[in-house]
């Protein structure tokens, strides 16, 4: 990662310790040296937290900026990983994360590894399936888009915002496993990242389009005054999107293609054999095939113009009322 200007930063805060605010995210309450205003608000403060994000050197010098991410992954030692340029982290177990900036580095831009591949990695080793995926609640039911880069998942997301439905999460799903026989999305936040012609082209109702960290980003950040839902609710149905056709369609995957497509698109499998060997991955195979077995998937093909997201938000809710969604609904997942 290259350098990145003052001037490219504008006014976004620098890091500095400050009193640690409470958030809630992920079923998780947060305790956070570093600002995340992505989050919402925890009600359980002065609690112990489920998770410290703490401000602290990381053991070890900072890489070179100019140079590539480092990624020393040691269970025993902590997990290590760094973005030259913008932060280390160190991983103190599964409670607690260490953040070490560069200097000068704004706030906003602490976000982006920590919201994405650091809280990925973390999620994983609590125990949760972790995909890269947007969802979207549909009454007490649930889409979740997967797709390969640029496949519009998003875009999709948002489509349905902009028709009354809720946001569950962006770019980063967790799914808790601990039930046995119900699989749960974990909601992250109200936020996802759009293209300028993307945002052009759907309503979301008064969402604030956040200042770019740096001018380099392909994508802005959107903060959503309402449309999101803390409800927990099960994965109904995973589509895998392409791109193509007049119409949307639908293809089911089942069996082998299935457990392929979950596996395809988990967000560990980016980490590599680092994460996922001996045990370790045995156990990311099983969560993979519980959700395969427990979710409906499909291929879903949509047209790749922007002007025909009403289409694909009609046919995914059509097929949402043609199968059976009477599901177990959980209370909002925010704290008393």
């Amino acid at each position: 990662m290259r350098k990145i200007s003052r001037e490219e930063c504008g006014e976004a805060a620098i890091v500095q310790r400050a009193p640690a605010t409470e958030y809630f995210a992920f079923g998780l309450s947060i305790r956070s040296d570093v600002p995340l205003p992505e989050l919402s608000p925890s009600e359980l403060t002065g609690r112990h937290p489920d998770l410290a994000i703490r401000l602290e050197p990381c053991g070890r010098s900072l890489p070179p900026e100019g140079t590539g991410v480092v990624i020393d992954l040691d269970p025993a030692g902590g997990h290590y990983l760094a973005w030259p340029g913008v932060a280390a982290f160190r991983f103190r177990g599964t409670g607690r994360i260490d953040v070490e900036p560069y200097a000068g580095v704004p706030a906003a831009l602490l976000a982006f590894p920590l919201l994405g591949p650091i809280f990925g990695l973390m999620l994983h080793l609590r125990g949760a399936l972790v995909l890269h995926a947007s969802a979207v609640a549909i009454g007490g039911a649930s889409a979740v888009f997967v797709g390969d880069k640029m496949a519009g998942k998003s875009t999709t997301a948002a489509a349905f915002i902009e028709a009354g439905h809720r946001l569950l999460t962006d770019d980063l799903l967790a799914i808790d496993l601990v039930d046995p026989l119900v699989p749960r999305i974990l909601p992250a936040f109200a936020q996802l990242k759009l293209s300028e012609e993307s945002s052009a082209a759907i309503d979301l109702d008064g969402a604030e389009a956040l200042a770019l960290p740096h001018a380099g980003l392909p994508k802005r950040q959107f903060r959503l005054s309402g449309g999101f839902s803390h409800r927990q609710v099960r994965p109904d149905d995973i589509f895998v999107l392409e791109r193509g056709g007049d119409a949307p369609s639908v293809e089911p995957l089942e069996g082998f293609d299935a457990l392929r497509a979950v596996m395809r698109f988990s967000y560990v499998a980016r980490f590599g054999r680092a994460v996922l060997q001996g045990t370790a991955e045995a156990d990311h195979m099983q969560r993979c095939a519980r959700l395969a077995r427990q979710a409906r998937l499909w291929r879903l093909r949509i047209p790749a113009g922007l002007d025909r997201l009403r289409d694909t938000v009609a046919f995914v809710e059509a097929l949402a009322g043609n199968v059976d969604v009477r599901r177990p609904v959980y209370p909002e997942s925010r704290s008393p």
